[in-house]
Parts: C-alpha cells; sequence; structure tokens
C-alpha cells in the first residue's frame, strides 16, 4: 500500500531543503521541474546520455520508470542529490516499485543518513531476502547510533548470505565502537575468513587487538592493511543501475569488473574506450598499462605511460609507475589514480 501523497511530497520537501541544490520534483512536465545540474564539465558522452534521459522525462513526465532512469544516470555518475530526487519522484509514480526506495536510500546513505532511512526501511518490505538491502540499512542505522538495529539487520544479512564479509565487519565496527573488544575480534576474524583482502577489517581488528594488549597481531594486521589495494563497493543488482557504461570512469570501472571475471580483451577494449573518451583518465591508462603487462606486452604498457608523461611531463604518478614499470616486469599497483 502506497504511502499518503502528503507525506511523499514532504520527503521530497526534505530532500530539497538539505540538498540546497536543485528544484523539488513534483507533477508536472516543465524541464525547470527536472534536475539539470550543470554538465559543462562532464564528458561529452556522458552528457549525451543525461540529455537523452532527460528527454525521456520530458516525453513522459507521469512514468516512474523513466524519472527512475534519469535518477539512474545522475546515480553512476555521481550527482547524488539529483538522483535523490529523481528516485524519489519515481517512488511516488510508481510506488510498488522496490528498486525506486532502495536506490533513493542508497543515493543518500552516504551524506544524508538520516534521510536515507526511511526509505531503505521501506526498500526492505520487498528486499527482506536480500543480504546486501540489510547491510546498508545496517550502517546507516550504526551512523544514526541507532545500534541495536543496526546489530541484528547485519545478523539478518549473514543468516541470507553466510559468505559475505561484509556483515561480520560491520558487526566487528560496531563491537568495536562499544569498546567490547574481544566481541570485535571474534566478529573481525570472522570476517577475514570470508575475505582476506578486506582492508577495512584489517584495520579494524588492528584496532581490537592493540586494545586487548595483543601487540604483535595488532601490527601485522595494520601491515597488512597497507599492502593491499582498497576494495570497490561489491555490486549489488538492486542498488547498482544496470546502464551501459559511458565517460571515462564508468568504462574504467566495467573494465575492472571484465577483467575480475577473466576477460581481458573485453576489460582492454572498455580501457581503450575510457582513454578515448578522455585521454587525461590515468586510472583507465594504468589499468590498461597493467593488463598489457600481464599479458607479456610490456613494450606497448610502457609506451601507453610514456603517452601521458609526454602530454603532462610533471606528473608525478606516471614519473612513479614508469620507472617501476622499466625496472622489472611486475603489475603496477592498482590504486586510484590522483584525483580520482
Amino acid at each position: 500500500m502506497s504511502a499518503p501523497r502528503s507525506s511523499r511530497r514532504a520527503r521530497s520537501h526534505a530532500i530539497q531543503v538539505l540538498t540546497l541544490a536543485l528544484v523539488a520534483c513534483h507533477r508536472g512536465s516543465g524541464a525547470e521541474e527536472i534536475p539539470s545540474p550543470s554538465l559543462a564539465n562532464v564528458e561529452r558522452e556522458v552528457a549525451e546520455a543525461i540529455t537523452a534521459a532527460r528527454g525521456a522525462v520530458l516525453r513522459e513526465p507521469l512514468s516512474g520508470k523513466a524519472w527512475g532512469r534519469l535518477g539512474d544516470h545522475y546515480f553512476v555518475h555521481d550527482f547524488m542529490s539529483p538522483a535523490a530526487q529523481c528516485y524519489a519522484r519515481a517512488e511516488e509514480l510508481d510506488p510498488e516499485s522496490l528498486l525506486w526506495p532502495y536506490r533513493l536510500g542508497f543515493s543518500l546513505a552516504k551524506d544524508h543518513p538520516d534521510l536515507a532511512a526511511a526509505p531503505l526501511e521501506r526498500s526492505l518490505r520487498s528486499l527482506d531476502n536480500h543480504a546486501p538491502a540489510h547491510e546498508v540499512y545496517a550502517s546507516v542505522l550504526a551512523r544514526l547510533g541507532r545500534s541495536d538495529e543496526a546489530i541484528e539487520h547485519y545478523t539478518r544479512a549473514g543468516q541470507l548470505d553466510p559468505a559475505r564479509a561484509q556483515a561480520e565487519t560491520g558487526l566487528g565496527l560496531i563491537y568495536l565502537s562499544r569498546g567490547e573488544f574481544e566481541a570485535a575480534r571474534a566478529h573481525l576474524e570472522a570476517a577475514l575468513a570470508r575475505d582476506e583482502r578486506s582492508v577495512e577489517a584489517h584495520v579494524a581488528l588492528a584496532q581490537a587487538c592493540l586494545a586487548l594488549g595483543m601487540a604483535k597481531k595488532a601490527q601485522r594486521h595494520a601491515e597488512l592493511s597497507r599492502t593491499l589495494p582498497q576494495a570497490r563497493p561489491e555490486a549489488d543488482v538492486m542498488a547498482s543501475p544496470n546502464l551501459p557504461p559511458t565517460g571515462a570512469r564508468a568504462r574504467t570501472r566495467f573494465g575492472q569488473h571484465l577483467e575480475e571475471r577473466k576477460r581481458p580483451e573485453e576489460a582492454a577494449e572498455q580501457y581503450r574506450a575510457a582513454l578515448r573518451s578522455n585521454p587525461d583518465y590515468y586510472l583507465a591508462r594504468r589499468s590498461l598499462a597493467n593488463l598489457l603487462v600481464a599479458q607479456g606486452r610490456r613494450d606497448e604498457a610502457v609506451e601507453l605511460l610514456r603517452e601521458a608523461e609526454r602530454s603532462n611531463p610533471t606528473f608525478e604518478e606516471v614519473k612513479k609507475d614508469l620507472a617501476k614499470l622499466l625496472a622489472s616486469k611486475q603489475r603496477l599497483v592498482p590504486k586510484e589514480a590522483a584525483g580520482e
């Protein structure tokens, strides 16, 4: 059963007041009512995709799917405030959809956990068996100081998918914040048994061990955390829009996804497409260089980095990577590029 219209409008108004960026999404078809952040600094491919999605809303202003699709385009390119407004409007128009309240809450979770809690709670009416939905709701509850409720939802997530590390990590962080160090250690060790490359779990476990007087173990986990790449969030089919990649960053992320699934040729094409979209996007260049080295095409990788050096001779990242590549045949550390 959908919420009363007045409460839905109040929810949209709350988002408007908090974001202070765009007009709220009300009924109607005027362009001024559609969130429209400046696209002056985005790549042409991205601007074209967003403009097309806005055109679909203009043609079908009462279509929840069109509003949600526009929200998806804003979401994947980190226009979170406009995304949230579009998702709120999509939910208003299509209250039976399980996607829009979840994506609304997801888009608000980082910057506005107080606003994210209600739509995430609504989404669980349909997504009660979806472990990531409980995890993101639990993380929001924890940030709001509602740790007992957060524990319930992390526990539920762990029951739904015992192989995932996120719920155990979340529980460990809550007990760490409470000063219950033995409980924190148990959950964080369980998390690392599921994913030994979790930087967050290693860091938290180091803190718990230090508090328990286990200095050597704490040092070992702290050192391990510094050797691991920062993990990207796992794909969530319900929260992550299924859109064709556009622009350098989205194509690079998709390339990394393909590479992880042992599809290197497709990954290389996405990295090259990212560089065609933005030759200065260094994460795409580094990722492609890594892939070429893994394929035994070291000379091509070197030339790829030399291109970046010629175009920006003062860029320290490329100097370091090129020196490392020339000194050995190892892959470059796939850390985030400067400014990413």
